[in-house]
């Protein structure tokens, strides 16, 4: 079962068929149940929790026969436990591995986030470094590097792979593309 999905309407036909999909940990048919909302601040609804994910629970109550877990289900322009979206992420990785300045990257998002947010999300990029590659490899193969280009630069090389693989994948939106098309969370 899916658990990442391009858009909010894949992920409601998938919802609809909740009863008819197996669970994903028991394999049981026919005990999986909506089971609320992960809610969370957003960009678009930073004063305000946004609902994030959809969370679905194997029934083991009463006489059913599932598991008793639960999973959620996203959208793919949403990361797992960080505030921005995947455009703006993409925006402000893109900026800080070009020009070199993660803070001026970040303040051209004029986003509400702290200063030091950018340095977290900078260092769980590049601690996901070996995970992320593995991943792009696995659906492409690398771009062509040019003797005086992304060689040297590791992030970069990153970031143009992400780039290859959404533009193989006819999408405008690298992060999200890779969430889709992986099944896991960019960082």
């Amino acid at each position: 079962m899916k658990r990442i999905f391009q858009s909010e309407q894949q992920r409601d036909a998938e919802l609809a068929l909740l009863k008819c999909t197996p669970c994903p940990h028991c394999k049981h048919i026919g005990a999986m149940n909506r089971h609320g909302y992960l809610r969370g601040y957003d960009e678009q609804h930073f004063k305000h929790k946004a609902v994030r994910a959809v969370r679905v629970f194997c029934s083991n109550r009463g006489n059913a026969a599932g598991c008793g877990r639960t999973f959620s289900l996203w959208v793919a322009t949403k990361v797992k436990r960080l505030f921005l979206d995947t455009k703006p992420l993409w925006q402000f990785l893109r900026l800080a591995v070009t020009t070199g300045n993660k803070f001026k990257a970040f303040a051209s998002l004029e986003s509400c986030m702290s200063h030091s947010a950018v340095y977290r999300i900078w260092k769980r990029f590049t601690q996901k470094q070996s995970v992320i590659r593995t991943k792009l490899a696995a659906i492409r193969p690398p771009p062509q590097r040019q003797a005086d280009g992304p060689a040297s630069n590791p992030l970069l090389a990153t970031l143009e792979h992400l780039r290859a693989v959404a533009d193989s994948a006819g999408q405008d939106d690298p992060i999200a593309a890779f969430q889709v098309l992986t099944q896991s969370f960019f960082l």
